[in-house]
């Protein structure tokens, strides 16, 4: 009788743990996907290897939660494209990025994947290859397409989360707010120079209020406020998929780099 896909994985797990080359094995013995496998892998308390500095922060529970999460990533440049590093490398299970724009040269000092390769080549066609080489039991939606919050929203009315890596204050208004109103959680995120902004389930009003362009673009925004503002946002993606710890629900974290302040209101 032929050895079940089950029985496999216990067979050839260690510790527990499943190496990326037992998986390549069985995807091709079972021809089904890498996320199936590790679907299977979890149900039965079995962990991917690439998952075991997780542990301590994400059971196994947990990682199948993730697993089986689906996250919207509304713009890929500067923080879009970390935000999708950061959420790939810890095991969610599917993205659905947004971007209309290709990379050009000035996005070379913080936006993850630019580099002389890319540069002309649309972003995000270009995270989505370089997440799929990361983690193959991902599966990215790439849209090369403007956002519209009210026009598009149907293509993000099934997502577990939306996170918002914008740079148009009109437009993230009109995200949250459709957000809030269909109960979908939404994480902003800003920044300006070594200045940032965050916020969870909230709407933006009292920070947009007449929905004004931001200061981000004469201003700039070096690699480390970035990286930051990236982390702040997927924890915070985390924390809701997960229900675990305070997230900054209807509450506002204000950080400034420059001077090490970090103001909750």
């Amino acid at each position: 009788m032929p050895i079940t896909i089950e029985n496999n994985i216990q067979k050839n797990s260690i510790e527990k743990f499943l190496p990326l080359k037992i998986e390549m094995q069985l995807q091709q013995q079972y021809n089904i996907s890498f996320k199936q496998i590790e679907q299977i892998a979890l149900n039965l308390g079995i962990t991917p290897l690439r998952y075991k500095r997780n542990q301590s922060t994400i059971n196994t529970k947990s990682q199948l939660k993730l697993l089986n999460s689906h996250i919207a990533i509304i713009g890929s440049g500067g923080l879009g494209g970390h935000i999708a590093e950061i959420l790939t490398r810890i095991g969610i299970g599917e993205l659905s990025i947004f971007d209309f724009d290709i990379f050009e040269e000035h996005n070379l000092n913080r936006q993850n994947f630019s580099n002389l390769e890319s540069l002309g080549k649309e972003k995000v066609t270009v995270v989505k290859e370089g997440l799929e080489k990361i983690n193959p039991a991902l599966h990215v939606n790439a849209y090369v397409h403007k956002f519209d919050p009210i026009n598009d929203f149907k293509m993000i009315q099934n997502v577990d989360v939306v996170i918002d890596a914008l740079d148009n204050p009109q437009t993230k208004l009109e995200l949250a707010k459709i957000c809030k109103e269909n109960k979908i959680s939404f994480i902003h995120g800003a920044i300006a120079g070594m200045n940032g902004q965050f916020t969870t389930c909230n709407t933006l009003d009292k920070l947009y209020r007449d929905g004004s362009s931001g200061i981000e673009k004469s201003i700039g925004n070096p690699s480390f406020s970035v990286t930051f503002a990236a982390s702040i946002q997927s924890a915070e993606a985390i924390k809701v998929l997960l229900n675990i710890g305070e997230p900054l629900k209807e509450k506002i974290l204000i950080s400034n780099l420059l001077e090490n302040e970090f103001i909750i209101l």
